[in-house]
């Protein structure tokens, strides 16, 4: 994952995407200050249901891939998700550019929730929550 590509609040001609995510959320109270967290999770988790039946079908259970995920990620920080196979790495890297949408929890980008965006508000945050893969020969610049 990585927050904000040069690590610092855009301002000035450049700041459309703050302009979009602030007028997507006009009623937020939420303020970003610098040194405030860029990034904050709190509390999130994915459970995807268990159904049975085929014509009605019920729900008997879920299973639980992301449960109580909490961190906060600061200006010039990069974080790396890490854990065995199926612990849940890309379900949280889903949610947190938002292709997956969380059972629990808040992500916060410069104080706004995200989830509660769509549209170009959404595609501004996009631009700066982004998903780097594993095989570094295909994810990254070659420049």
């Amino acid at each position: 994952m990585h927050a904000d590509r040069d690590g610092h609040e855009k301002t000035g001609g450049g700041a459309a995407g703050s302009t979009l995510l602030s007028e997507a959320n006009k009623d937020a109270t939420a303020s970003y200050t610098e040194g405030d967290p860029i990034l904050q999770v709190r509390g999130l988790a994915k459970h995807y249901p268990l159904t049975q039946g085929i014509l009605f079908k019920r729900q008997i259970g879920a299973v639980r891939a992301v449960d109580g995920v909490d961190f906060d990620l600061y200006a010039g920080e990069t974080l790396g998700i890490v854990g065995e196979s199926g612990c849940g790495k890309s379900t949280v890297a889903k949610m947190l550019v938002h292709l997956e949408r969380p059972t629990a929890g808040a992500i916060r980008y410069k104080g706004e929730d995200i989830s509660k965006l769509s549209g170009r508000a959404l595609k501004a945050v996009r631009r700066n929550i982004q998903m780097v893969f594993q095989d570094p020969y295909t994810s990254l610049n070659p420049r």
